[in-house]
């Protein structure tokens, strides 16, 4: 095995480094990371940390699990409703 390859790959390694790209990017995961912890939720459009309100997260941002359960619900009530039997009507014949 060529023993020149670790020290090519610490060089790319520190040339990439160097090309400055790789501050923002860390600091992009430092913020993400940070919000996170928080408690809070990443809007990576703006970039903005929303911080989480458990009134908002029950009423708006939980919807779709009522609705879901709501409608389970009926369905299984208009499955499940107990009908009268239906009397036969005796005619003379």
């Amino acid at each position: 095995m060529n023993k020149g390859i670790p020290y090519l790959m610490a060089a790319l390694v520190a040339l990439t480094l160097s090309a400055g790209w790789a501050a923002p990017v860390l600091a992009l995961f430092e913020h993400a990371a940070a919000c996170l912890d928080s408690g809070g939720s990443l809007d990576l459009l703006r970039m903005r940390c929303t911080p989480s309100s458990a009134a908002h997260d029950l009423l708006l941002q939980g919807w779709g699990f009522w609705v879901t359960a709501a409608a389970v619900a009926a369905v299984a009530l208009v499955l499940t409703r107990t009908r009268p039997p239906r009397r036969r009507s005796s005619l003379p014949q």
